[in-house]
């Protein structure tokens, strides 16, 4: 897709000249003996050279003095401005300056240059902080942890808006991989947000922007009760700001935000309108990472049929991402919900895709789960002897690792391979093993409950290969729903 054409100092020029003299473009271009569309193209597609400016301001009845006012003006837009005050609304100095750029223009256009100017201005502004934002967090990367705290208080260089904001990406970033790591990050840019000066109408917005930042990582580490009161009072502080200040902000990703910690709250109908509502106004960009959002939602719905229709969908969406992990994600979750229907076909053919991207990302969990999946794969094949090693190393990995949850589910599914073909003593065997699960850390009361059924029966030797997959069935869920129970 070609991207939108961003007028030129020559195209707003003519638009401000035939507006100010009330004509539309089919009024100019009867002045000039041509079709209106070429107007419209000068405006809106193709710069118009100078001469052709002059040529058809002077149909218009303007000078010279004016055209060479109004290029100079819009050319030097946004430049030399005064750096103080938030980004929304000009300070007195840049208004001085705006007003004395304008008047170059003429008294014709003044009024309309001095409008566009404004936002130009702001444009530029913003555009300047950000970029300052980035090499103050370079410096901030760059600290020791314990002393970022300190490095914002006292410097007044890192208390600004931008700085606030960036940090507050940088902790949503880091909250897939380290949640220790976001939740310091959304901190700092939550401190920062409130050290920075600025009008409240533009920084209420800014503190919610970085507190839902916060929200991010208390989700993240499962903080679920803080983070629920942090995200009423952080939406509260983005309603209470100034529109302008909203449009600055990636008010899509608020919406995002919002919508994984509904989902994590099983507030499934709010978490999809958030979702649907951050797609509607997000850039194209950031589209597939949403429906990837939207995908998981429908997932903890118990719908993996409707989460591998939105994946797909993000899947057509990939062009252009500059997240390399997004498409192991996307290609991840869609074979995971594969095997939960049992088409092991279709996941077996995405698998190597999925392989590949994860020894790319380097990332040794991720191997890991790609070998849980590998696994699934061959045991819903019968292929049971290399499901059995793929089960077994990664249950060792999953123990090494003390992730109860994940060990208790690969270890189910590894009995259940063992009682299809009447491995009694070696079910038994495994039982004893899990037994250190009612010791971990990480499982709730319901899945412990439906755990210790399965280990009282394969003690008694009573398992059987449906007890088996009707509990891997039941953890799946209840992983996203702790208060779901196991009717055994």
């Amino acid at each position: 897709m070609p991207l939108k054409y961003i007028p030129g100092v020559r195209s707003v020029a003519l638009t401000a000249l035939r507006r100010r003299r009330g004509l539309t473009e089919r009024e100019l271009a009867d002045k000039a003996g041509f079709s209106d569309s070429m107007v419209t193209w000068y405006e809106t597609e193709k710069e118009p050279s100078h001469e052709k400016l002059s040529e058809l301001a002077a149909l218009m009845g303007y000078t010279v003095e004016d055209v060479e006012g109004i290029t100079f003006a819009l050319s030097r837009a946004g430049r030399s401005l005064p750096e103080t005050g938030s980004p929304v609304d000009p300070t007195p100095g840049a208004f001085r300056r705006i007003r004395e750029i304008a008047g170059r223009a003429g008294r014709a256009v003044t009024e309309l240059l001095e409008t566009r100017l404004t936002g130009v201005a702001r444009t530029w502004r913003v555009r300047k902080a950000r970029r300052q934002a980035g090499k103050l967090w370079r410096e901030i990367e760059k600290t020791f942890p314990p002393r970022r705290r300190a490095l914002i208080e006292t410097s007044r260089k890192f208390q600004s808006w931008a700085v606030a904001e960036r940090l507050a990406n940088e902790s949503i970033k880091a909250a897939s991989d380290k949640a220790d790591v976001a939740l310091s990050l959304a901190e700092l840019g939550y401190r920062v947000a409130e050290l920075a000066p600025g009008a409240e109408s533009f920084m209420a917005p800014v503190r919610g922007y970085a507190l839902l930042g916060v929200v991010n990582a208390r989700r993240v580490a499962n903080q679920m009760l803080r983070a629920g009161e942090d995200c009423d009072h952080a939406l509260d502080l983005w309603k209470a700001g100034a529109p302008e200040a909203r449009k600055i902000l990636a008010a899509w990703r608020v919406l995002d935000l919002e919508g994984s910690l509904r989902r994590d709250q099983r507030r499934f109908p709010e978490a999809l309108e958030n979702l649907q509502e951050a797609q509607s106004i997000a850039p194209p960009k950031a589209v597939a990472r949403i429906l990837v959002n939207r995908a998981v939602v429908l997932e903890h719905m118990g719908d993996p049929e409707g989460a591998i229709e939105v994946l797909r969908e993000a899947e057509l969406r990939l062009e252009g991402q500059d997240d390399p992990r997004l498409p192991w994600t996307i290609r991840f979750n869609m074979t995971t919900d594969l095997c939960l229907l049992e088409r092991y076909a279709e996941a077996q053919h995405i698998l190597p895709q999925v392989r590949e991207l994860a020894v790319a990302g380097r990332r040794e969990l991720d191997l890991i789960r790609v070998l849980w999946l590998s696994g699934r794969i061959e045991a819903g094949f019968g292929r049971l002897s290399e499901a059995r090693a793929a089960f077994d190393q990664v249950r060792r990995d999953f123990d090494t690792r003390k992730m109860a949850y994940d060990y208790a589910l690969v270890s189910l599914e590894r009995a259940e391979i063992d009682l299809r073909e009447g491995r009694r003593d070696e079910v038994r065997a495994l039982a004893k093993e899990m037994a250190k699960i009612f010791k971990a850390e990480g499982i709730h009361r319901e899945a412990l409950a439906a755990l210790a059924i399965f280990h009282k029966a394969a003690m008694e030797d009573k398992a059987t290969e449906e007890l088996a997959r009707r509990i891997v069935r039941y953890l799946y869920r209840a992983q996203y729903d702790p208060e779901l129970r196991f009717e055994g």
